[in-house]
């Protein structure tokens, strides 16, 4: 038994040495628990068809920058021989397909924390975690943001912006137009909070 015990324990780190990681900024980690709920829906992705087992493990998961780290073994289908664009298409479709498309994958932010700008948003009536991700889906779906929090129990909606290509406005915008009601006497104040 102990013999079968180290081999079986010497072919995981075989086959673990062949693995290759990627890291991906992920959307829909609005929230802290969304990294359970990410754990639990994508912590091992596989493909449905009979001709690409492939399988995708998430090994990794930053709350604070968004980033995910998946583990794949290259020497499979469909990642065998395929382009770096290939998988990534690949990772992303399981992925949303896995979360029914509430987590996605972008590349990693080509901007430092620093070169990020913080935009704090005061709102009201968000009383639940599904009007919650409502208003995170509203910005984070505009080009420039980098990543987004919701916390409905403090009534502020976070964005960490890249200012060279949006601003607040756009962000107060795509909230009005999926009817988030904003507290317009508190923007200023909560815009001046100090950076996370």
């Amino acid at each position: 038994m102990k013999t079968f015990l180290l081999i079986l324990l010497l072919m995981i780190r075989v086959a673990s040495a062949g693995e290759a990681t990627l890291q991906f900024r992920i959307t829909g980690l609005f929230q802290p628990d969304r990294i359970e709920d990410l754990r639990r829906q994508a912590g091992t992705l596989r493909g449905n068809e009979k001709d690409s087992p492939g399988e995708v493990r998430l090994t990794d998961v930053n709350y604070e920058t968004s980033v995910a780290t998946f583990a794949y073994d290259p020497d499979v289908k469909p990642f065998k021989g395929a382009k770096a664009d290939k998988v990534v298409e690949c990772i992303g479709n399981l992925l949303r397909g896995a979360t029914k498309n509430t987590f996605n994958i972008f590349p990693v932010s080509a901007l430092t924390p620093e070169q990020q700008k913080s935009e704090r948003i005061a709102v009201a009536g968000l009383d639940c975690k599904g009007c919650a991700y409502g208003a995170y889906r509203a910005i984070a779906a505009i080009d420039g943001v980098e990543r987004a929090r919701v916390d409905f129990k403090e009534g502020r909606v976070t964005a960490w912006i890249d200012p060279a290509k949006t601003n607040r406005d756009a962000l107060v915008a795509a909230l009005k137009k999926a009817h988030v009601e904003l507290v317009e006497a508190d923007a200023a104040a909560t815009n001046k909070l100090p950076k996370q």
